[in-house]
């Protein structure tokens, strides 16, 4: 593995000598209007502020035809940091287009886990509703550190594919003390305009499943996600299917991922999520549309505590152009199978204005 890296890295920096570079830098940025209310609270149980997003400055360098460097550089808010804002690259990553459509990647990449993280980025302004869906919180491993190969627009069916290995979901950006890497088989389909169907199988050994990586969910929650305590060793599985629409008119996403972890203390912790979005374009700008958003983890599981969640969502985006929009969601979640660690019973009422320049 290090020598393949070594030697990609040698022909990259012979490649790239005396080139002109040519760089294209945008910057993308959101704030939001928020009002929680917690059903089951006595005490406080409504909140309303507003919320400083995520800033993202999103750089695109070509080298020559075929050497490309992308980079993402997000700041974001986070509780407890000297001024409570904190940078961090989110990707960074040399593509050699090798042949035709097939490349290879280095660096600091998107897995490619399903349509969400291969298509969008830090940028809210091209995401459909305000949120992720849940189980980006939870069990989706959102980056990998290492190499990828991928296919694109391959055949009359448009097949797509991509190999990653690297650093699993306990590394940080610098080290991971896993001898086996993480690994990522995808594929996908785009048979039509604007239609694609997707599967991904990712599969990632932790010697120890108590230590927190970086390649994980952005809004974790404590006591549900990596709180766990457990020190052995997990096998950790998740398999995925995405389909995905989006027409003149009619929008549609489905993300499904099943994730089964196994340990020798507990057995297999069976884990699943779903999420369903829709969307009806009205008038070109006008988009109202709803989502289901569900999650379960198994009492068994080891890697997060267990939790389940259903969240009901009606939404409004009115697009001033491609580049800024404004988003209203009023949404209802409350436990899955009533039988979560935590109570959930919340309504919950968010504004999104979202641009990029």
């Amino acid at each position: 593995m290090q020598k393949i890296v070594f030697f990609l890295f040698v022909v990259l920096t012979l490649n790239l000598k005396a080139q002109r570079i040519r760089s294209v830098i945008n910057g993308y940025g959101h704030m939001n209007y928020n009002l929680t209310s917690d059903l089951n609270s006595s005490n406080d149980p409504t909140k309303s502020y507003f919320e400083l997003g995520e800033h993202d400055l999103f750089v695109n360098s070509y080298f020559k035809e075929r050497i490309s460097f992308l980079g993402e550089f997000v700041v974001r808010y986070t509780k407890g940091t000297p001024t409570n804002f904190s940078a961090s690259i989110e990707r960074a990553r040399l593509k050699f287009d090798y042949y035709k459509n097939h490349s290879v990647l280095l660096g600091k990449i998107h897995t490619p886990i399903n349509y969400w993280n291969d298509v969008y980025h830090h940028g809210r302004v091209f995401f459909p509703t305000i949120d992720r869906p849940v189980s980006f919180s939870y069990i989706v491993p959102l980056h990998n550190l290492g190499i990828q190969f991928q296919g694109q627009n391959l055949g009359k069916l448009n097949f797509g594919y991509d190999i990653a290995i690297g650093n699993g979901i306990s590394a940080s950006d610098a080290f991971d003390e896993n001898l086996t890497p993480a690994t990522t088989l995808a594929f996908h389909i785009k048979p039509k305009d604007n239609l694609r169907f997707g599967a991904s199988y990712f599969y990632d050994f932790l010697s120890d499943a108590s230590i927190t990586g970086v390649h994980t969910g952005h809004t974790m929650s404590p006591g549900h996600i990596h709180g766990t305590s457990y020190k052995g060793a997990l096998n950790f599985h998740l398999i995925s299917a995405s389909a995905a629409y989006f027409g003149e008119r009619h929008e549609f996403l489905n993300e499904f991922a099943y994730s089964p972890t196994h340990t020798d203390t507990l057995g297999t912790a069976q884990n699943f999520s779903n999420f369903t979005y829709y969307g009806y374009r009205i008038k070109e700008k006008h988009v109202p549309f709803a989502v289901v958003d569900l999650i379960k983890i198994a009492e068994n599981d080891l890697y997060t505590y267990h939790f389940d969640l259903i969240k009901f969502s009606l939404g409004y985006r009115y697009e001033f152009n491609e580049l800024i929009n404004v988003k209203a969601q009023i949404g209802y979640a409350q436990n899955l199978f009533g039988s979560s660690h935590n109570d959930i019973n919340n309504v919950e009422f968010k504004v999104q204005f979202a641009y990029g320049f």
